[in-house]
């Protein structure tokens, strides 16, 4: 055997015993959710060249494709905001951070999702909520995900990554051209926020007397959502009953006010079409949607997403 022959065999069996080399390679949840705190302290820093960065490397804000450096890296507040809450899907390689950010002195909502499946950064999505803007605002500084949201669930009310995110679909499509028909199921003081505001309903001007869920979409109160489009499901965890759901939700405003499954007539907020780019942590215990906490951006009408 000669010398060349001997090498290339030593090369190969090193290769059919490298496992923990290529397991390095691999970013677990803990890697996720340091590089996502990273992350956050970089743009705080303002300071981006210290972060693993893949190549190529994709970065948007609200729907728009940036350059890396670009936008929030320079207007954000020099402080990291406080993080509502983090988690990581190792399976897609995925992290999301929720809680305030901060451009400059003026606190927002912000839902930030990081692509790095081998501790190299990918992707990152921005979800920035503002508060000029024509979405439902609180009180960014008392931004909070409610312990029950998160906690572990019961053996028996666990469900696959497959069934997870099938619930959240029919969550979604439930909210589509609402029509009373409830296409999941909900738990019965199912609730809905976003940007750290109680919802129950699409616009329209009117509070009625149930808000829960399905109370909400029997009576088709997000009828003026025409479309829920480019639905996207990055992040699951099955031990949580969360699903990640990002979608954009088309409201052309044909009409300025609604119609009521019960023939009550409803005026709407706006009079113009808009679009609303909305993160949504899901919660679902068994087969049943019991909480949504979303982060949401107002969009010009049927803005292209620059993520497929």
């Amino acid at each position: 055997m000669t010398m060349r022959s001997t090498a290339i065999l030593l090369a190969a069996a090193a290769g059919l015993f490298s496992a923990p080399a290529v397991a390095q390679d691999h970013c677990g949840e803990q890697c996720l959710l340091s590089l996502a705190d990273r992350t956050m302290s970089a743009i705080a820093a303002k300071d981006y060249r210290g972060l693993p960065w893949a190549d190529p490397a994709r970065y948007s804000e609200n729907n728009v494709g940036l350059m890396i450096g670009d936008a929030w890296w320079g207007s954000a507040g020099d402080k990291v905001g406080n993080k509502a809450f983090a988690f990581a899907d190792p399976e897609t390689g995925n992290v999301i951070w929720i809680g305030t950010i901060w451009d400059h002195d003026v606190p927002g909502y912000g839902a930030v999702r990081i692509n790095a499946p081998d501790g190299k950064i990918r992707q990152i999505e921005v979800i920035a909520g503002r508060k000029p803007w024509p979405v439902p605002f609180g009180d960014p500084a008392k931004f909070t995900i409610p312990a029950a949201m998160i906690a572990p669930l019961a053996a028996a009310d666990r469900r696959s990554r497959e069934r997870l995110i099938d619930v959240a679909d029919a969550y979604l499509s439930t909210k589509e051209r609402n029509n009373g028909t409830l296409i999941a199921e909900f738990a019965p003081d199912c609730t809905m926020n976003e940007n750290g505001v109680p919802i129950s309903s699409a616009e329209a001007d009117y509070k009625p007397l149930a808000g829960d869920c399905a109370s909400v979409f029997k009576q088709g109160l997000f009828s003026a959502v025409q479309r829920v489009r480019d639905r996207r499901f990055p992040l699951v965890d099955p031990a949580r009953g969360l699903v990640l759901a990002i979608s954009v939700q088309d409201l052309p405003a044909y009409e300025t006010s609604l119609v009521t499954t019960g023939g009550r007539k409803v005026a709407l907020k706006r009079e113009y079409p808009m679009s609303r780019l909305v993160a949504e942590l899901i919660r679902i215990e068994g087969d049943k949607v019991v909480r949504s906490e979303g982060v949401v951006a107002s969009l010009p009408y049927r803005m292209p997403t620059p993520w497929k």
